[in-house]
């Protein structure tokens, strides 16, 4: 019992760590390509306007992208305390920082990056 819960837990760990990687590599990307439009735009001496419609789109899809790492970000914490409860408090699954906290992860995303 005890081995198929550690080898689902790894499963879960082997996608969940990936997957906060990927978002926090999907946010700098985004954000590098807000700063090629702007400083495409100043180099190229095009009006203001130009890439406007692009920028707006792709600023928002970062703060989506943002918001989806604070529900990552949540999952973990939730994701921790069923690792506790199924009584595997003490094993580690790879994490190469802290777990997030929980009353950090409980806040909204604004927030809990000011913190």
């Amino acid at each position: 019992m005890l081995n198929q819960r550690m080898a689902v837990a790894r499963k879960v760990a082997d996608e969940l760590l990936p997957a906060e990687r990927d978002l926090d590599n999907a946010i700098l990307h985004a954000s590098r390509l807000a700063i090629a439009v702007i400083e495409g735009r100043r180099e190229a001496k095009l009006p203001l306007n130009t890439g406007q419609e692009g920028l707006s789109l792709m600023s928002r899809a970062a703060a989506k992208l943002i918001d989806a790492r604070g529900d990552i970000m949540a999952a973990h914490v939730a994701l921790r305390e069923t690792q506790d409860e199924i009584g595997l408090r003490t094993v580690s699954f790879g994490d190469i920082y802290e777990s997030p906290d929980k009353k950090i992860a409980a806040l909204p995303a604004h927030v809990a990056n000011a913190a």
